[in-house]
């Protein structure tokens, strides 16, 4: 089957607005499924699709068709969700209590802030797991390196062979290599999410400085 674009505002209960800023007004989300923008697969499952998959399905190949299920396919960038040419609404959200209690506060906002901001910390806290792996590797390379050049020039002793060491240096060189691609992809996820972030926070309070 395919996607159902939602049509109601979150905050207002109406017709989506380009002038609102809620998830439902300025991404694209499946009102069955409940995926948005790059979590959307190809083909809707049918039922709604948890956080953890979602991000498997943004992050990985995984992907969802009427024709094969869940499988490996496409990358995101090269996926195209289809929709049906007919939007449904969803029901209407019930009433934020809070809004009860402070009912000039955007509490829709509020919440996506506070999500964009824990999915930052998520982000940074992967860069730097990512950065740690990297530099345990170069000292590794460091290491090995010394103990080659100590090698050759001691061919008498009883340590390990040149070749066996030079082997484990060309290994830890790849290493080295793959932890630094992901270092960097790390490094790039954890901007975007931070210049997500900031753009929220623009919006909300009207300036660019926030």
């Amino acid at each position: 089957m395919h996607h159902n674009q939602v049509t109601t505002c979150l905050k207002s209960g109406g017709p989506l607005s380009k002038h609102c800023g809620c998830p439902h007004c300025a991404l694209t989300v499946c009102a069955v499924c409940g995926a948005y923008e790059g979590a959307l697969t190809t083909d809707c499952p049918g039922t709604r699709v948890d956080y953890d998959r979602q991000t498997e399905v943004y992050e990985t190949c995984l992907d969802f068709t009427d024709l094969r299920g869940w499988h490996q396919g496409a990358p995101m960038k090269d996926r195209t969700p289809r929709f049906e040419q007919t939007a449904i609404a969803t029901e209407p959200s019930p009433s934020d209590p809070r809004s009860i209690v402070a009912p000039s506060i955007d509490w829709a906002t509020i919440d996506r802030n506070a999500r964009l901001e824990h999915e930052l910390a998520k982000k940074a806290i992967a860069w730097v797991l990512a950065d740690r792996t990297c530099e345990d590797h170069s000292v590794a390379i460091t290491r090995i390196e010394a103990e080659a050049g100590e090698s050759l020039v001691d061919e008498v002793g009883g340590g390990v062979s040149p070749s066996v060491l030079l082997t484990r240096l060309e290994c830890e060189k790849i290493s080295f290599q793959l932890a630094e691609q992901r270092e960097r992809r790390c490094d790039d996820e954890f901007r975007q999410a931070a210049r997500v972030l900031v753009s929220a926070l623009e919006e909300a309070t009207g300036s660019k400085d926030p």
